[in-house]
């Protein structure tokens, strides 16, 4: 059972939202998110895990699975790196991120069972490699959730991913143009694979943000959920 923060948001919440940090991080980075959020949702469980695993590259940070690996020079960050080469390297993953997305349905299961929501009700919502596990998560679970939430992320481990799609759930990608360490770049792939394989989602891309959120984010995603009856 994963470590996790529980915001309760409201004398009645009607919806569930589980927030994936990122990797290499805390969820003490990810406050000044999770503030805006307490401050924009309504009647909402807000729960926040905190990632398994001791982060590959500060040992007092966390990851959900580790990317020196697969990338020891950061090639996947760098400008001259094309979208193809970025691609390859998250496809390495497969095996790391199908794991985590398997423990995080489990741990949606108990967290709909411990505060009485279904799917339908509940949604999931990622920063980075966070964003990464919410589609593996949300496309690989047994019904459909009520949304899932890509902040800065892409498709990793695409080739393992394409056989095991058994839900289609509204899907929203949200990147900034600035951003060079999950790049910009590749948000059109990832649109165009998931488009692909049956999901439309919805897009919105950000101006000179950079690898980090804005509240305009949160601020739409807290508009979604809070109109879900």
């Amino acid at each position: 059972m994963l470590d996790f923060d529980a915001h309760i948001i409201g004398e009645s919440p009607k919806n569930l939202l589980i927030f994936l940090h990122g990797y290499n991080g805390t969820v003490a980075d990810h406050q000044y998110a999770l503030d805006w959020f307490e401050q924009h949702l309504r009647d909402t469980v807000l729960i926040v895990p905190h990632a398994p695993e001791t982060s590959d590259k500060n040992p007092e940070r966390r990851q959900w699975f580790g990317m020196l690996k697969y990338d020891a020079t950061n090639r996947r960050k760098q400008p001259e790196t094309s979208v193809e080469e970025i691609f390859a390297i998250y496809n390495q993953t497969a095996a790391d991120i199908a794991h985590c997305a398997e423990q995080i349905n489990g741990f949606i299961n108990t967290m709909q069972q411990q505060y009485h929501f279904d799917d339908v009700h509940t949604f999931l919502c990622g920063f980075s490699q966070g964003a990464m596990l919410t589609i593996y998560t949300a496309l690989t679970r047994d019904s459909e959730l009520g949304g899932a939430f890509v902040l800065s992320g892409l498709v990793a481990g695409a080739d393992s991913l394409a056989g095991k799609i058994s839900a289609c759930p509204p899907l929203y990608l949200f990147h900034g143009t600035a951003d060079m360490k999950v790049q910009f770049k590749t948000l059109p792939t990832t649109a165009e694979w998931l488009k692909k394989h049956g999901i439309s989602p919805e897009i919105a891309t950000y101006a000179d943000l950079t690898h980090r959120m804005c509240e305009e984010e949160i601020i739409r995603i807290c508009e979604i959920i809070n109109h879900n009856k």
